[in-house]
């Protein structure tokens, strides 16, 4: 299969998808996914329950896609099956650590997660995962690979995860935009057409902003489609052999994105004007402008994409996702801010 015809049925299978939620997942019944019973309260007889939600499904699907994107990369460039599953689970071990620690840190809350900090902590951690592969790859006569290739990899699996991901936000009613009310009138023609509404009571926009059922910036959405379309562009890109390019456009992108998105935001994510998170991603790009100006680029490597292909179709990396997706929605798909009361009854007309 061509680099450009993967690349189109990629995006042409991702549109729908992506645009089918967009509309929906705003709704109320899209938070929860079920609700599990775990006490039985004495005054009432109703069971408590725990809710998983769509939040940690979409969460864990994008951060599959990611997995899944970044094994592709680095088969089709020949990196042995073992090799990929290990910086996989270095950096986002990492990263889904620092999710938690550095959203706790920076917004003195304790439930509570965020992808850009883990995208910075996962670019600062490949290189040293690197640098261990190529290591024991020397020991085991396995290929080596250079550094710039790698990131490169690692950069556009994060956006192509990111456009999934980012729907769990849609889902859960976090990382909401401004009300259209607070825009410039010219921003307010032009974001009206596409503005979003967020119903039910256990949106965090509705408990924590009171902005349920108001018309706001659909940033989700536009962070989204944004790191799908660049995703795709930076893919192909890397496919046809232009890594420092590749690892430039979905880095810079998504880092740069990151500063802008936030001044249409209405969550709180810290004090100040500029808040850490984009105090983190303007370094973040100085980081990655330097290591693209002086990191080993890998000249001499190429991909081979249906060798990519064919190192996803093995068992050890097909249990390895079914694995990881199972970790992570149960990591991130437990709500710890929404409980539940369960009632049980007889349905009499069926017996």
């Amino acid at each position: 299969m061509s680099n450009s015809l993967f690349t189109l049925l990629l995006g042409l299978t991702l549109l729908p998808l992506l645009l089918w939620a967009y509309t929906a997942l705003p709704r109320e019944k899209w938070q929860i996914i079920a609700a599990i019973p775990t006490q039985k309260g004495e005054a009432d007889g109703c069971w408590h329950g725990a809710n998983l939600t769509y939040y940690g499904a979409l969460l864990a699907s994008g951060s599959l896609l990611g997995a899944i994107s970044f094994f592709l990369f680095l088969g089709a460039m020949g990196v042995p099956r073992w090799g990929i599953i290990g910086m996989v689970l270095g950096v986002m071990g990492c990263s889904v650590a620092a999710a938690k620690l550095l959203a706790m840190a920076v917004e003195k809350k304790q439930n509570t997660f965020t992808v850009g900090g883990a995208a910075i902590i996962g670019l600062l951690s490949m290189p040293p995962a690197v640098a261990a592969y190529n290591s024991l790859a020397a020991r085991l006569d396995a290929p080596l690979v250079s550094l710039i290739p790698v990131m490169a990899a690692l950069s556009v699996a994060y956006l192509l995860g990111e456009g999934i991901g980012r729907l769990a936000c849609l889902s859960f009613g976090c990382c909401y935009g401004k009300p259209l009310s607070e825009l410039s009138p010219k921003a307010r023609r032009l974001l009206a057409p596409f503005a979003v509404t967020f119903h039910g009571s256990t949106k965090k926009i509705a408990y924590a902003s009171g902005l349920a059922g108001v018309g706001v910036v659909p940033i989700q959405a536009i962070t989204s489609l944004l790191s799908v379309a660049i995703g795709l562009s930076a893919m192909y890109l890397f496919l046809e052999g232009y890594f420092r390019t590749a690892f430039l456009l979905a880095a810079l992108f998504a880092l740069g994105w990151r500063i802008l998105s936030e001044y249409f935001r209405a969550d709180y994510r810290g004090e100040g004007k500029f808040s850490a998170y984009q105090q983190m991603a303007l370094w973040g790009m100085g980081y990655c402008t330097l290591l693209a100006l002086y990191g080993n680029s890998g000249a001499g490597s190429r991909t081979d994409l249906n060798a990519g292909l064919a190192s996803l179709w093995n068992p050890a990396p097909l249990l390895f996702f079914q694995a990881l997706w199972l970790l992570l929605f149960i990591y991130t798909g437990f709500s710890s801010v929404t409980g539940a009361t369960l009632t049980f009854h007889v349905r009499r007309e069926k017996i």
